[in-house]
């Protein structure tokens, strides 16, 4: 079987997006399925932006050398004074 196909071909960043409908679908069923699309992309955003959310910041890694450091530092510190 053969059909025609409209094609409608967008560059943005060299890369190429193509829509193919058939060449006899009418204007509302494109621009229903242009919405759809649309809306498929916002939920994936949203579903990306809640992942991101849902992750604690990592607390700072504490050096081992520096803990050891900072406690002979406190002991210098604490010896009584003659």
């Amino acid at each position: 079987m053969l059909s025609n196909l409209v094609q409608l071909a967008h560059q943005a960043e060299n890369k190429v997006c193509r829509f193919i409908c058939d060449n006899d679908t009418p204007l509302n069923v494109i621009k229903e399925a242009l919405f759809q699309f649309q809306k498929y992309i916002g939920q994936i955003e949203d579903a990306a932006k809640a992942q991101q959310a849902a992750v604690p910041p990592e607390a700072p890694k504490v050096d081992a050398n520096m803990e050891q450091v900072k406690s002979d530092t406190n002991m210098v510190q604490e010896q009584p004074k003659e």
